[in-house]
């Protein structure tokens, strides 16, 4: 049981990992791309975000309990306590950024004026940094549980 768990943690970890930085990646090629208009670019965006969290919000999930019933708390006592607290912080920072960074954001891109504020300037980019932080953490946690354990 341990070892399954350490490896859905090990792939859960590594999947939200390359998805939220394909999601970026393909999201700026999206919006600096001439080949849409405004009305196109505020929908994609629309489309894609709910995926991104709900992916985000399950697999960071798996990774914490994978992680945390398959690292032996007891014989591996700092790598458990990185891999916790650092999952445990970026789910925390997660639930952050989708209440109070992206539904307002959410809701100036869907209004039908679809003016893109200071507000929305500063939103931007507060879920840019939080989301930075949030990847940080969670690879951080993807070494501490793919970090290879001491042969006695």
């Amino acid at each position: 049981m341990q070892r399954l768990c350490l490896t859905i943690a090990r792939l859960t970890l590594a999947a939200w990992i390359g998805a939220a930085v394909l999601f970026v990646v393909t999201s700026i090629a999206e919006q600096r791309s001439t080949a849409f208009g405004s009305d196109v670019k505020s929908s994609l965006v629309v489309l894609r975000f709910p995926s991104y969290y709900s992916f985000g919000f399950v697999l960071v999930g798996l990774g914490l309990v994978g992680g945390a019933i398959g690292i032996d708390r007891h014989s591996n006592r700092r790598r458990w306590f990185v891999l916790v607290g650092c999952l445990v912080l970026a789910l925390l920072l997660m639930i952050v950024d989708y209440f109070a960074i992206y539904s307002p954001l959410h809701a100036i891109v869907t209004h039908p004026s679809g003016v893109r504020d200071a507000r929305f300037m500063q939103l931007h980019r507060w879920s840019e940094q939080i989301n930075t932080i949030d990847i940080t953490l969670c690879a951080i946690a993807a070494i501490a549980v793919c970090w290879p354990e001491k042969r006695s």
